[in-house]
C-alpha cells in the first residue's frame, strides 16, 4: 500500500512515496515544490489544492500522510507550516484517501524499531533509500512510514 508523505519547511513542500509495510519500509521516489510564504491565502490555497492533487495524480498513492511541524512561533510561520494542511485534508476528503497527521514525537526509536536518531532509522531501516537526500524529505518519508 503505497503513501505520499509531506513535509512543510519556509518555502518547500518535501514530499515521497513510501510503500511495504512499517516493518519492512521501502523507498519509492521524493521530491520538492518551492512555494512563496508571502503570496495571499487565496493563492496560497489555490497552489497547494493544485500541488496536492497534481501529486495525487502523479504518484496514485493509497493513503495520505503528513508531518505537522510544532516549529511555527509567528502568525505568518503558522500559517505556511499548518494552512496547507487543511488543504490537504480537504483532498483526501474530496478523493475518499485516508489520511494520518503526525509530529516530530511521534518518531520515536521504539516506533521506528531503531536504536539511532530517525534521520539515521530512514538510512538504514528503508530499503531503496537513495544514499544522499535531504532531511526534509526524510521528514516527508517518516510521516509516510508511520502510516504504512
Amino acid at each position: 500500500m503505497a503513501i505520499l508523505g509531506f513535509n512543510l519547511q519556509k518555502g518547500e513542500l518535501h514530499f515521497c512515496l513510501m510503500d511495504g509495510t512499517r516493518a519492512d519500509p521501502r523507498y519509492l521516489m521524493h521530491g520538492r515544490h518551492r512555494f512563496e510564504v508571502d503570496q495571499p491565502r487565496p493563492e496560497m490555497a489555490n497552489f497547494f489544492k493544485q500541488t496536492f492533487n497534481e501529486l495525487i495524480e502523479a504518484q496514485q498513492p493509497q493513503g495520505l500522510a503528513y508531518r505537522l511541524s510544532m516549529d511555527g512561533k509567528k502568525a505568518d510561520q503558522i500559517a505556511y507550516l499548518t494552512f496547507p494542511f487543511g488543504i490537504l485534508s480537504l483532498v483526501a476528503y474530496e478523493r475518499g484517501l485516508a489520511i494520518a497527521q503526525s509530529t516530530i514525537h511521534t518518531f520515536t526509536k521504539k516506533a521506528l524499531a531503531h536504536s539511532g536518531d530517525k534521520f539515521t532509522a530512514c538510512d538504514e531501516r528503508i530499503e531503496d533509500c537513495p544514499a544522499a537526500w535531504p532531511n526534509a524529505a526524510k521528514l516527508a518519508a517518516l510521516a509516510a512510514w508511520m502510516s504504512l
